[in-house]
This record gives structure tokens, sequence and C-alpha cells, in this order.
């Protein structure tokens, strides 16, 4: 299904903005890019797997110079269209290799990307790599404890890896001289509803249109706002998303 105000493919393996029965998601992906932003104050900054452009045309309204990357050319060329700014550019790339110089920026942006990627080593040492000594890279990646639960197999067939908290840390501690996890829960109306579970927003796309469920999210989801989740650094299995927040090594040797 294609998105008249987009031109885009809602499929699942990336979210768009403006559709009702999609803002759920996009909300919570805007509350890691709230955060992202209120770091980017001037700053250089990549964002890698930058999807529909949003992201990228929010971290501009407080960064230097924002550079957005993605591999799909039809969604360069409406984030390009879509978004303009003197400070905002969009580019194809293959965030795995990436045609940028080393060093070339002091803040990377990478949210709900690892978790479509075939060879995430190659992608997370090439955003190591265009970071400049002691730059800052933000990651998001849904928690498979909550996203997957009880399987060790991806439900979203666009997921090819999902992390728990403790494993995304882990690979991340590798790479980075510190790492901060945090992760993003339910708040307000969201934290009624996982008491009540009036809607399932992970299996919704799989029901019957004649169960109710079905119903309460067509009524619920529009209204959903990012006021409607929190970023936190306790309880931190039992998050939506896991928030990753991590600094290079200001000698810019790698991690041993």
């Amino acid at each position: 299904m294609t998105d008249a105000d987009t031109g885009l493919e809602l499929t699942g393996e990336r979210t768009l903005p403006g559709i009702p029965r999609e803002n759920y998601w996009f909300q919570r992906h805007l509350v890691a890019y709230h955060l992202a932003a209120d770091m980017a104050a001037g700053r250089r900054v990549v964002d890698v797997g930058c999807g529909e452009g949003y992201g990228p045309a929010m971290l501009a309204e407080r960064a230097v110079q924002v550079l957005g990357v993605d591999i799909a050319p039809e969604v360069v060329k409406h984030a390009s269209g879509a978004y303009a700014a003197p400070n905002l550019s969009f580019e194809i790339m293959d965030v795995g290799s990436l045609e940028l110089p080393a060093g070339s920026f002091d803040m990377a942006v990478s949210l709900q990307v690892v978790e479509h990627l075939v060879d995430e080593s190659s992608y997370f040492r090439e955003i190591v790599r265009v970071l400049e000594p002691g730059g800052t890279a933000i990651f998001s990646t849904p928690n498979r404890l909550t996203i997957s639960p009880g399987s060790k197999t991806p439900i979203n067939p666009f997921h090819l890896r999902e992390y728990t908290p403790g494993e995304f840390h882990e690979v991340l501690e590798q790479l980075f001289e510190t790492v901060e996890i945090s992760g993003i829960f339910h708040a307000r109306r969201l934290r009624l509803n996982e008491k009540v579970r009036l809607v399932d927003f992970i299996n919704v796309y799989t029901m019957s249109s004649f169960n109710p469920r079905l119903w309460a999210h067509r009524l619920l989801t529009p209204h959903v706002r990012t006021s409607d989740f929190r970023v936190e650094t306790s309880s931190i299995a039992q998050c939506l998303d896991i928030v990753a927040i991590c600094r290079k090594e200001p000698s810019g040797e790698p991690v041993d």
C-alpha cells in the first residue's frame, strides 16, 4: 500500500508520518529523535538509515549541518523534495560502506536500523569511523524481550536480528569508550492500556476485521503523542525500545 501524501510504500520496514493507523509507531520513533535533537545543537550530524526524512529535518532545526543517508533511492528522492533547509541534505549510501571521510561528523544518529541489517558489524564500524574523536553516536532498536516475547526469532518479518538491552550494550562497549543505555516505555494513556489490554499494538495487523481490539486500535492510535512515552534508565529489561548514547574514544583509537 502506498501512502498518497508521501508516495512511499508502507511495508512495515519503515514508519511514515501522517498515517493514522501508523501513528503509534511514528510517535514512538519520534521520542528517540527528540532526545537526539536535544543533543544536536551546534553539531555536524549524520543520520545513518534516515528513512522518510522527518528525523534529519528535526535534527536540522538544532544542528549546524545534517546529512541523511539511506540505501533506498526512492526514499532519498522523496526526502530531498519534502524537507528543504540550507543545512540539510540527503544522499544514497549503503550504511555498511559510508562514502564519507573519516572523522567528518561529531554526532551520528541511527534509529531503528540495526535490526534490519545482514552485516551489522560493518555498520557499527563505519559509524565509528566517520565520527571525530570524542564524537557521540545515538542508536535505538526494539527490545527483543518485549517485541518478540518468548522467541529468539523476530516476529517482525523485516527484522533480521533483535537485541536484549544487555546484548546491545555488550556489542557497543567493544566499539566506544562509554555506552549509556536507557529505554523507551509507555506513559499516560498507553500505560493505562497496558493494564486493561484494550489495544495490542504488536499483533494488530494480523487480527480479524471482527476483532474488537482492532476497532479499539483504530480509535486510540491517531491520538497517541510522544508524551504517551517516557525515557528511563531503570527496569531496562521491560523497555519497548533500547536507546544507547555512546562516546567515541577521544584519541580516535579503537577500543580494545
